[in-house]
């Protein structure tokens, strides 16, 4: 497992699930760190293979591992073996989503470093391309390090200069990790354009921003609890408002057809066009019910209080398959209710799928905006109701513009309530979209959410156990309580 770590670049001759990404499928074997990146065709296969540790292989975001890891919330849950130890918050360094995970996320900033550490070797390539190359491998290793502070909090901060020497790395603290990936943003916010032309999985611009307005909300809470992030998540996220705009119709959102919508803002998405679908994606199989007519796998699914708790709305018959396809409702089934934001995944090939997983959309923004404005200020503002209220008409199936006193948040709200009914449209809203999980360690709300379902959890469930295997004493340690 160690060697995912080291300075390996893999190339493949797939090109990365994305639609309409042109890149080389056969670029020169890697001879030298030294003189493989050259041209652009070179870069360009580095992005691939920083691409394809995310999502590819069943190994990466294309299937449930990463969501597994978030199970410790309400929405998620799986009772299969090799996943039940997360939602039972009982995991333990040798379970197979600490280090699959683990090993993709520094696979990708293992490519990424290697990319931007060769970047003065280009040739016959343009400034602009240039940093829209660099750009997106920031993107990509801000992303891959901003996952493992969140789930293992101190991990080793590799650069292009240090992975080779992994066993004398001592791990970084929480902040020295979330400083890099701020500057990471910060330079691919500069160098990355609004939007690639025909190619929407690259990152972009707004993706930056809007990474980066999260980045700021989580440093915010726990563990770096220093409320002057509020005020740089709520100006960084108003930068992206404008830029994105709600999908008028929630179902809508997750329909196939509509994939390439002007809410998401970065989103993988799968291909069944290259070697029989080996970027494909899996999450329609995996998250369906097995039986009822639904030829699913039902790895896994949601938890009936989170279905109890979701109030009614046309949002919740959207978020859920509660009735499958023979007709028969989920409890008649006995089952847990089913996700439904992944069922539609366009053509198929066996298993494999043309679907998508959104990461950061523009309903997340806005909830960010809220959230943070009103904790930087004091009190809710104007525009960070009407932030939030967009969303909620949305959930009730009306015209986002059009106040409605039924189901808007009410103006004088005091900080403290507006905050709780912000987290509450945030469990709703982002359901099944790997927030729920990250929201409650930032908020400490991990043990109080739990208890009475699970009485062993601790504030130690904060952060998972590192992989057994990457432990390196007195350089990387396991954390505490496990």
């Amino acid at each position: 497992m160690k060697k995912a770590y080291y300075f390996l670049v893999v190339i493949t001759a797939f090109i990365f699930g994305c639609a309409n990404v042109e890149l080389d499928e056969n670029p020169p074997s890697l001879l030298s760190p030294d003189t493989f990146y050259t041209t652009e065709s070179e870069f360009q296969a580095a992005l691939v293979g920083s691409f394809k540790a995310l999502y590819s292989d069943w190994v990466g975001f294309d299937y449930g591992d990463p969501l597994i890891l978030t199970s410790g919330a309400e929405d998620v849950r799986s009772d299969a073996g090799i996943f039940i130890n997360f939602d039972r918050l009982s995991p333990n360094g040798n379970d197979r989503g600490v280090k699959i995970v683990w090993e993709q996320l520094y696979k990708c900033i293992a490519n990424t470093n290697a990319l931007i550490g060769n970047l003065d070797n280009a040739k016959d390539i343009t400034d602009q391309r240039l940093g829209e190359i660099e750009g997106q491998a920031k993107f990509l290793r801000a992303f891959s390090f901003f996952h493992l502070v969140r789930w293992w909090g101190e991990v080793q901060l590799t650069t292009f200069e240090n992975q080779t020497d992994i066993k004398n790395l001592k791990q970084a603290s929480v902040a020295e990790i979330y400083e890099s990936i701020i500057q990471d943003l910060k330079r691919a916010e500069q160098t990355l354009p609004t939007s690639f032309s025909g190619e929407p999985g690259r990152p972009t611009q707004g993706a930056a921003k809007a990474l980066l307005a999260k980045v700021y909300l989580t440093m915010a809470g726990w563990p770096i609890e220093d409320a002057a992030n509020y005020a740089l998540a709520r100006d960084k996220a108003k930068e992206v408002m404008g830029m994105y705009s709600l999908e008028p119709n929630f179902a809508d959102l997750w329909k196939n057809e509509n994939k390439f919508n002007n809410e998401f803002i970065f989103t993988f998405y799968a291909s069944i066009d290259n070697g029989g679908g080996f970027t494909g994606s899996h999450m329609h199989t995996a998250s369906r019910h097995w039986g009822n007519g639904e030829d699913g796998w039902g790895d896994f699914y949601s938890e009936d209080r989170f279905f109890e708790a979701f109030p009614e709305s046309p949002r919740k018959e959207a978020t859920f398959t509660s009735t499958y396809a023979d007709g028969t409702y989920w409890e008649d089934a006995g089952t847990q209710p089913h996700m439904a934001k992944y069922r539609d995944a366009g053509n198929t090939v066996g298993n494999n799928g043309e679907g998508f997983v959104v990461m950061l959309r523009y309903a997340d923004v806005l909830l960010t905006f809220a959230e943070a404005s009103n904790m930087a200020e004091g009190s809710p503002s104007t525009e960070a109701l009407e932030a939030v209220n967009q969303i909620r008409r949305r959930a009730m199936g009306l015209d986002i513009n059009t106040p409605d006193g039924g189901v808007d948040l009410p103006s004088g709200m005091s900080q403290t309530d507006f905050d709780s009914a912000v987290l509450d449209e945030r469990n709703w809203e982002l359901a099944f979209e790997f927030n729920r999980w990250f929201d409650l360690v930032r908020k400490k709300m991990v043990v109080e959410v739990n208890k009475d379902l699970h009485p062993n959890v601790t504030e130690n469930n904060r952060l998972l156990p590192k992989p057994n295997a990457q432990l390196i004493p007195g350089f990387l340690e396991q954390n505490e309580g496990y």
